[in-house]
């Protein structure tokens, strides 16, 4: 099994095709926005394909054929816009029924304003379905996929937990809330959406000082910002070491084309 840096067998590796959050950082490509891969136990997953999923996939040698499934964590474009091309990319052109797409109810059949996102062409593509809310867990082979809720503008907005040889979790987009800790207990690695610095709130959206309350209550083994607005792009990293300071849990500020090693100890 490969180790890491310290000695540690990894069993989990996270690619980020993108750090951009918030419209302006998107829009202006100050940051890719190409979401995020997690590859665990022989499966590869493309989280929030974003605009340019595609291209930083190539750019950064994720071969999206060799995927097995695509998660959309809510229907804003800057995390699913790519979603039916990484599904084609998946499905070899969508001649081969393969892998599984995996969302919320709005996703699928849109909501509020919002239309769907992928297409019947699409879904039709995929072996697999799972429309999921907040509590609902899913099997993937070894990995368990639970779905966690999250206080953002997307009513049916979701985070995730990973479990498999490593726990994995991901916060998804939306405010900081008091029993958000208790559903990333027991995290080898949470990636946090953190839009802002801890000087500047946004409704509906994370800053750092509620990225320090989160990650000192989940007490998880290690954590990852990522998806920064951009007051937050240039302060990210000291951000991150003040959160690392201020709970004595090792934090970095992701970047584009960052790849994270988990392991267990």
């Amino acid at each position: 099994m490969e180790e890491d840096d310290l000695g540690v067998p990894v069993t989990a590796k996270i690619k980020f095709l993108g750090t951009a959050g918030g419209r302006f950082a998107v829009i202006n490509q100050i940051r890719a926005s190409g979401g995020w891969v997690l590859e665990m136990d022989g499966y590869m997953l493309h989280v929030d394909p974003g605009p340019g999923a595609l291209v930083r996939a190539k750019q950064y040698g994720v071969d999206i054929s060799k995927l097995d499934g695509v998660m959309v964590s809510h229907a804003h474009p800057d995390h699913s816009i790519d979603s039916e091309m990484v599904i084609e990319g998946m499905t070899m052109g969508a001649k081969v029924k393969r892998g599984f797409l995996l969302s919320n109810k709005t996703v699928f059949d849109g909501s509020d304003g919002f239309r769907p996102v992928v297409s019947p062409y699409h879904k039709k593509a995929v072996k697999d379905i799972f429309v999921v809310k907040p509590g609902d867990v899913v099997d993937v082979g070894g990995i368990s996929i639970e779905a966690v809720p999250t206080d953002h503008s997307e009513p049916d907005g979701l985070g995730f937990v990973f479990r498999g040889s490593s726990t994995i979790g991901f916060t998804g987009d939306g405010e900081y809330f008091d029993s958000q800790p208790g559903h990333f207990k027991g995290c080898d690695c949470l990636l946090i959406n953190c839009l802002r610095p801890r000087s500047i709130t946004w409704p509906k959206h994370m800053n750092s000082d509620d990225a320090r309350k989160l990650i000192a209550e989940a007490n998880p083994g290690m954590a990852v910002l990522h998806h920064f607005g951009i007051r937050m792009i240039n302060r990210a990293g000291h951000e991150a070491k003040w959160i690392e300071k201020e709970t004595g849990i090792k934090t970095i500020a992701a970047r584009d084309g960052l790849s994270v090693d988990v392991g267990k100890p």
